[in-house]
């Protein structure tokens, strides 16, 4: 799921391919951090960024929330997979996940940090700004 208009992934994503081998890279990173996990059914988003500078950021909105050693295990193993390169700003994306059986999320993610960080504002934002709101300064990126 891209989460910003078409204008803007077309300047950020210099290849489609370049994106989509780094999505298919991610599905695999996620599987294999599960692959020995006991099944427990849920569904819901692996939201992702990526700045220029090869940085990258993932958050999940999982419904269950999924226990603190596997949600931290996934993100580690999404920000380990070398991100594309984007240009000129943020690209957010997300990856709709059912795991162990888990019906398919609807809707739009929305990962806790991002709802804390919209506390108080009426009006809506740009994804791009939310992202660089709750990820300032690239901390985190690899």
């Amino acid at each position: 799921m891209l989460l910003q208009p078409d204008s803007v992934l077309k300047e950020r994503v210099p290849s489609v391919v370049g994106l989509s081998d780094y999505i298919k890279a991610l599905q695999a990173a996620a599987d294999g951090a599960l692959a020995t996990e006991p099944a427990s059914p849920a569904s819901g988003y692996l939201v992702v960024a990526v700045r220029p500078g090869r940085q990258s950021m993932a958050w999940l909105d999982f419904k269950p929330a999924l226990p603190a050693p596997i949600a931290e295990r996934i993100r580690a193993a999404i920000r380990g997979v070398p991100p594309f390169e984007a240009r000129g700003g943020v690209v957010v994306f997300a990856l709709n996940a059912s795991l162990w059986g888990g019906a398919p999320s609807q809707g739009f993610p929305n990962p806790q940090e991002w709802s804390k960080a919209m506390e108080g504002r009426s009006e809506p934002m740009e994804v791009g700004d939310l992202v660089d709101m709750v990820w300032p300064g690239g901390e985190g990126g690899i």
